[in-house]
This record gives structure tokens, sequence and C-alpha cells, in this order.
């Protein structure tokens, strides 16, 4: 009887990590779609647009501004993220992040 519990017990320390590792290889799963769908590419082209004004379209932006378009001022990008700032109702600068892939369309706006 006393091996059962010594079974069980060396096959929960042998999963205590199974979480862990889960987490690590989704992460890397991550990494090769991004590369494979050319997710490397936008982030690059959108690092191209720190410093100037532009028309992002995504559904999020709906949750920003009312609208599905949002007029911005691109701050930073990176290969996931991308920061922008925005002016709003209330004519107040505001500074949010969004992921790259829940952009739709950029129209960069020439002043």
């Amino acid at each position: 009887m006393e091996w059962m519990g010594f079974v069980c017990l060396m096959i929960l320390l042998c999963y205590s990590s199974y979480p862990g590792k889960v987490k690590r290889l989704e992460k890397q799963v991550k990494k090769l779609e991004r590369v494979q769908n050319g997710g490397t590419a936008m982030s690059k082209l959108i690092s191209s647009l720190v410093g100037k004004t532009c028309k992002l379209k995504t559904d999020e932006a709906l949750l920003l501004s009312g609208g599905t378009e949002l007029t911005c001022q691109i701050v930073d990008a990176d290969d996931e993220w991308v920061q922008f700032t925005y002016t709003d109702k209330k004519a107040g600068q505001k500074t949010r992040l969004l992921r790259i892939d829940t952009i739709e369309s950029i129209e960069i706006i020439e002043e």
C-alpha cells in the first residue's frame, strides 16, 4: 500500500513543472507563427512610421474613440506592440499600446 503512495508522489513531482514547459512552448509557437505570417515585416514597416501622424483602422479603436478609425501619432513600435498618442473627445492627450495583429490598415497623413 505504501508503494502506491510513493508512485503517486513521483508522478506528481514529474508533472509539477509541466505548466511552465507548456507556456514556454506556446511562446515559441507564437514566435514561429509570427515569422511565418510576416509579422516581423509588418513591425518593421510600422517602426519606420515612428514620429508620423497616421490613421489607424482597427476594431479596438471603437473602444478608444467611438469609431473604427483613429488619428494618432506613432511614438514607438516593436515586434508585437505599437505605442501611439491621440486626442480624446475631451481634448486630452492619451498614450496607448495596441497589438500589431489587430491593426487592419494604416493611412499616413501628410502634414
